[in-house]
């Protein structure tokens, strides 16, 4: 155990996350691909990209011609009966057949369709940015799980090295008693420490069970699923909180969303307002109707056709300005983001300076640790020290490891976490 905890001392701090290969065990590359393969929430957000693009495609598609065609077969009581003075004649059968194909093609719109086409774009857009958050998010929780595997088996490795020691000390109390050397106290109090040890052992053994099963969850996989993870060792970029700070501004895909939102509600609403607007449409086609009695039962026809709705109750004009409300309220949310990115980038940058301090200052103080718990326990052989400080120097110790080992792990998080924060994960 002291042996494997002055190797990772020894590694210096690189200017970026780095990996440390342990044969085939698994990377957080590798966690993050599987993943974003079976992410439920993932999938969800990719469906929502594929109903933008469809709305796009049907937005576009009003632009195109449509065409119609109808068949009918009227049955009625009597013939169709028109008057010229006293004389009465049938203009039509009582039973006839009709059919018509028909072409509309629309020429002006008032700018209606080109509104609903930039806005079903501007919509797609922001769905494409919230599929990019959503897999920022996935990433994030993936790697916070993994780091926390990686944690767990740190402090699990620390409480079977303090089992370790503390039962050897127990073993050397239990001889110096049995010779007559030591009072009973002291062979009392280190088994008390052993049992302690032991208890503390266990429950970190099944920290890390359940946070093994949280990783594997989050992969879509058996909770019980065997986890073997690559460690990772912190690093910290050299970046000026100003500019990181910048550049989430520009980068986080939750504002770029909530920018496109804001932009398709705008379009939207001047599609609303429009829609009362002067219109043209051109109509053309063929329309046949069964009459014995009518010399062409079928005409080609051709029609070009103007509409304007002079008044409609101020449907469209209210409509309009309802999404442009709708609008101003996503732009206020966005703007409350600003201030949410902000405060994330600097915790986390905080967070990142921060931990880098404790890793200097904890490291200085494991082989300090490791050597006063050898001298104690030697002094207290030699007859020169008490039972006390060998178990205090033991806590020491662990403690010691414990907050190294905390401190780099939360300098792995920090560091995902500004990576997450300035949307560069």
């Amino acid at each position: 155990m002291k042996n494997s905890y002055l190797l990772s001392v020894c590694h210096g701090v690189l200017l970026s996350l780095a990996i440390v290969s342990s044969g085939g065990a698994e990377t957080l590359d590798d966690a993050w691909k599987i993943g974003l393969e079976t992410n439920h929430l993932l999938k969800a957000a990719t469906e929502n990209t594929f109903a933008s693009q469809a709305e796009l495609d049907a937005a576009k598609g009003g632009r195109l011609p449509t065409l119609n065609i109808g068949a009918g077969y009227s049955i009625l009581d009597n013939n169709p009966v028109s008057m010229a003075g006293d004389v009465q004649f049938a203009t039509a059968d009582a039973q006839s057949l009709s059919y018509k194909a028909m072409v509309s093609l629309p020429l002006y719109t008032h700018f209606q369709l080109s509104s609903l086409i930039d806005s079903a774009t501007a919509n797609l857009a922001a769905s494409r940015f919230s599929e990019q958050s959503a897999r920022q998010k996935v990433k994030l929780q993936i790697a916070q799980a993994y780091v926390s595997v990686l944690l767990r088996s740190k402090q699990t490795e620390v409480a079977t090295s303090q089992e370790q020691s503390l039962a050897a000390h127990a073993a050397d109390v239990q001889n110096l008693h049995d010779e007559g050397m030591v009072p009973v106290n002291d062979l009392l109090a280190a088994k008390v420490a052993l049992a302690n040890a032991r208890q503390v052992q266990l429950q970190v053994e099944n920290q890390l069970d359940i946070a093994k099963a949280a990783y594997n969850r989050l992969l879509n996989r058996a909770l019980d699923y065997k986890v073997d993870l690559q460690a990772i060792h912190p690093s910290f970029p050299e970046v000026d909180l100003d500019t990181v700070s910048e550049d989430a501004l520009i980068s986080r895909p939750e504002l770029a969303a909530l920018s496109e939102q804001i932009n398709a509600l705008q379009l939207q609403a001047e599609a609303a307002k429009t829609a009362s607007g002067p219109k043209v449409f051109l109509t053309s086609g063929y329309d046949y109707r069964e009459n014995s009695y009518q010399l062409h039962e079928g005409v080609w026809q051709a029609t070009v056709m103007a509409s304007w709705d002079i008044f409609d109750g101020n449907v469209a004009k209210n409509k309009g300005l309802a999404i442009q409300a709708r609008s101003r309220s996503v732009a206020e949310q966005r703007r409350d983001l600003e201030t949410l990115v902000l405060l994330q980038v600097r915790q986390a940058w905080l967070d990142m300076e921060e931990s880098r301090k404790r890793i200097e200052v904890t490291r200085k103080t494991l082989a300090q640790a490791e050597e006063n718990l050898e001298v104690t326990r030697n002094r207290y052989k030699e007859g020169m020290g008490t039972n006390t400080e060998v178990l205090d120097a033991e806590s020491l110790r662990t403690v010691n490891y414990v907050s190294y080992d905390r401190a780099n792990n939360d300098a792995v998080l920090a560091v995902l976490r500004l990576r997450y924060a300035i949307g560069k994960l």
